[in-house]
């Protein structure tokens, strides 16, 4: 198996410096450097061309290791149960190295093997019954304070909060967009969702989260 752990929780510092956004009402933008972004994706892509598969996971795994354990944590909740879905993740995405077709960008196709994943893993564990209704998921916020590993401060608190009052797939569609800087179209190509309930669902979810936390913090 390959040994892939997150180790580092510099989650709480990114909320915070995000939630200076809502505080301030200035509109929701990505904080990503894209042009290191571009680089590394080039050189992930020119590892795949040479069939150089292993040093390819490397560069996935040191460029978006962060990035897709918070991807799939933010939907199995715990930190166990992400772990062990970010594993079969990495050994998805080595498997599938020699079948990359180049239809989109390397980052965008782990992030949709990290989406299946952690379905995949919320159906086996009967923990969530997934589905593509805007049922409201009431366990979400119990799990992420009943978990050690989750240290939430007051506006975090109140963040989260407001995500727990949310439907699945606004809060899905939320995290994917907000937190992850994902664009509609590749949240549309993760997800298998249409674009424009995506973007029906993110600004529904802006206006109810954003009131929230200002009437809360």
């Amino acid at each position: 198996m390959i040994g892939f752990y997150f180790n580092k929780f510099s989650y709480n510092s990114l909320l915070a410096a995000k939630l200076k956004f809502l505080q301030t009402f200035i509109p929701f933008v990505g904080l990503n450097n894209k042009i290191p972004h571009l680089e590394t994706e080039a050189r992930i892509v020119q590892h795949i061309k040479t069939k150089q598969f292993e040093l390819a996971v490397t560069a996935i795994s040191k460029a978006y290791h962060d990035m897709l354990y918070w991807h799939i944590r933010k939907l199995v909740k715990h930190h166990d149960a992400a772990n062990d879905a970010l594993q079969n993740t990495y050994m998805r995405i080595f498997k599938g190295l020699a079948n990359f077709k180049f239809k989109s960008s390397v980052k965008t196709w782990c992030y949709r093997i990290a989406y299946n994943e952690a379905i995949r893993l919320l159906e086996h564990q009967h923990k969530l019954s997934y589905s593509k209704s805007n049922d409201v998921v009431t366990d979400y916020f119990a799990h992420l304070t009943a978990d050690p590993y989750f240290d939430l401060d007051s506006a975090s608190h109140a963040l989260h909060e407001s995500l727990s009052k949310l439907s699945e797939k606004q809060q899905r569609v939320f995290q994917m967009k907000y937190f992850d800087e994902l664009t509609f179209e590749e949240i549309a190509e993760i997800t298998s969702w249409n674009t424009n309930s995506i973007k029906t669902a993110f600004y529904a979810a802006k206006e109810k989260v954003t009131v929230h936390v200002m009437q809360t913090i």
